[in-house]
């Protein structure tokens, strides 16, 4: 019973119910672009009723000359007729689609700006790409093909068939079996392949997504000589795919290969029966003829469709990936800026969960409760996945949460402007994305407005000036993609310029120092320093030593706060902290 509500919702009916929707925009073309290819399908059959007629009048036995030159007038004007009606209908279509590839993508563009930052960062960056670029592309095929040809397909068959009927309805029954016959099968094989449809396009963002990071890694991997470990999983990810592929043609081939097989040979239905009618006197030459011609051409158009259909099957995995970037929801945000109090962050009872890939629910932060006051530095630390990041990226809004309360400088963030909040506070990522753009476009994200004294003054504070002094063309240098022409401690510190040049009362710090060699760690360390100068920041650190002096140290384990105090007090609990800085110390060497 499943299985048949199953089949119910595939196939091409399925596969329109996908595609169409994007359709919309431009739907005034489409339209006009399907009824162009109708009536050409209509012109396509002028030719061979001419011929017919001219065959009629060649068997009646004093064929007439001018009968036979207007049959061959009529069949040149079909000729040319369809050719400009199907050639107008598919530069109409295709003048369409590219105009809808376009509206899509500028408005895919426009969401992803609106849509929370954790959507975009709990994806592969290879399948957001893949969304937007390829599988945005393939809908050209459907929006520029597909509706011309479904209408010439479906009005050749229809037409056809009448026509069939209306010379000689015996014949027109023995052509029809066949396609009668097939229809079914097509249905069934259409119905198994939609079925598999969901599955193929995991497997095929799962191997794009692989691939894009493996290829972007490849610096780090080959000078650890690890190549060969990592590409395991992308290799694995692309076996995946290729058997999933393999297999779904080992399921399909057979049903597709006995449907092609009965569709070209009606002929051992038609022309027997032809044969019979004909010597029995019931059939004449003309339409026995008529029908040898037009009869065996008969389901091309059916082969035609059974081709979209298999296309649809795979468009409609690009066309879901496509809608679920379209049809992300975005991030609410308060169109009324809010009357702030004094630059804090506070957390009340915060509860919040991560859905993974197969639709598990895990919980990331578990009722935790803080104030971080302005003018201190507050701390968080604890072992990986105890919720520390998930915290940070809770004060900026990257999600919303699920109970509780997130609140900066007296506001809860759900009620602010995404504008004011982002004044009140700066991020500082671990992770640090720089344009391949000069390093005076990459600091003026921050302030397009500012002064070049005051970008100076911004990198001199983030102890960057120095080397971007002593690069090639100093601050108009590109950086190349993601800023490979600096160290990992040469981009942090841009980052904090950057944020300097914000001027935000509060600061976010998600492990800055993480990847930072000891050379570059006292710079950086200069830098923070200057950073969180008169702000109220939050830190979250690995490096135990770099957040010693912190005003307030919550230790997290598990999504909750296990203890919380100072670094000397900490030490004296015996608790997790002091068994972290142990830990840290024998690390150091110390």
């Amino acid at each position: 019973m499943r299985a048949r509500r199953s089949r119910r919702n595939t196939g091409i009916a399925h596969g329109l119910r996908t595609l169409l929707p994007f359709a919309h925009h431009g739907r005034g073309q489409y339209a006009a672009s399907a009824g162009l290819s109708l009536v050409g399908t209509g012109a396509l059959l002028v030719p061979y009723w001419a011929v017919y007629d001219a065959l009629r009048g060649i068997m009646s036995g004093a064929p007439e000359l001018e009968r036979l030159e207007r049959d061959a007038a009529i069949a040149a004007l079909g000729v040319v007729a369809m050719a400009g009606l199907l050639g107008a209908s598919t530069w109409l279509a295709h003048r369409a689609a590219f105009a809808t590839l376009e509206q899509l993508r500028l408005r895919i563009g426009l969401r992803l700006g609106e849509v929370p930052l954790g959507f975009l960062t709990q994806r592969r960056s290879g399948v957001v790409q893949r969304a937007l670029n390829d599988d945005v592309e393939r809908l050209e095929s459907f929006l520029a093909h597909a509706v011309p040809d479904i209408v010439s397909a479906a009005g050749v068959l229809v037409l056809t068939t009448v026509w069939l009927f209306v010379v000689d309805w015996r014949m027109g029954l023995a052509a029809l079996s066949v396609v009668v016959v097939a229809l079914p099968m097509m249905a069934f094989g259409a119905s198994l392949g939609a079925e598999r449809t969901e599955a193929y396009g995991r497997a095929m963002a799962r191997m794009n997504g692989s691939i894009v990071e493996f290829v972007r890694g490849l610096p780090v991997v080959r000078t650890f000589h690890r190549s060969g470990q990592v590409f395991a999983e992308t290799a694995e990810a692309i076996l995946q795919a290729t058997g999933f592929q393999a297999e779904w043609g080992r399921q399909l081939v057979p049903i597709y290969t006995a449907f092609y097989t009965l569709l070209v040979s009606n002929v051992v239905v038609i022309l027997p029966v032809g044969l019979w009618l004909w010597t029995e006197g019931q059939l004449d030459t003309a339409d026995l003829l008529f029908f040898l011609v037009l009869g065996l051409g008969y389901t091309t158009s059916v082969m035609k469709l059974m081709q979209l259909t298999v296309q649809f099957g795979r468009l409609s995995v690009s066309a879901a990936a496509v809608a679920e970037l379209d049809g992300a929801e975005p991030m609410r945000w308060s169109r009324k800026s809010a009357p702030l109090g004094i630059a804090s962050i506070e957390l009340r009872d915060v509860h919040f969960s991560h859905r993974d890939d197969s639709g598990r629910v895990a919980e990331a932060v578990a009722g935790v409760s803080f104030l971080a006051r302005p003018g201190t530095i507050t701390a968080l630390v604890g072992p990986s996945g105890a919720g520390k990041s998930t915290v940070a990226k809770l004060v900026c809004r990257f999600w919303d949460v699920e109970r509780g309360s997130v609140r900066v400088s007296g506001v809860d963030v759900r009620e602010l402007p995404a504008a004011q909040l982002l004044r009140q506070v700066a991020f500082v990522l671990q992770e640090t994305f720089l344009f391949d753009d000069t390093v005076e476009a990459n600091l003026r994200l921050a302030c397009p407005g500012a002064t070049n004294e005051r970008l100076e003054a911004a990198a001199k504070a983030a102890r960057a000036h120095e080397f971007i002094c002593a690069l090639p063309q100093g601050y108009q240098t590109r950086l190349g993609e993601r800023g490979a022409r600096l160290s990992g401690g040469e981009r942090q510190r841009l980052s904090i310029a950057r944020a300097l040049l914000r001027d935000s009362p509060i600061v976010v710090l998600d492990e800055a120092t993480a990847f930072v060699d000891p050379e570059n760690e006292a710079a950086l360390q200069d830098a923070i320093s200057e950073l969180a100068r008169g702000r109220t920041v939050l830190v979250i650190a690995h490096r135990l030593s770099t957040i010693a002096g912190a005003d307030q140290i919550l230790v997290m384990d598990r999504g909750r706060i296990v203890e919380r105090g100072r670094h000397a007090e900490l030490l004296k609990l015996r608790g997790l902290y002091a068994r972290m800085w142990s830990a840290f110390e024998g690390a150091e060497g110390r």
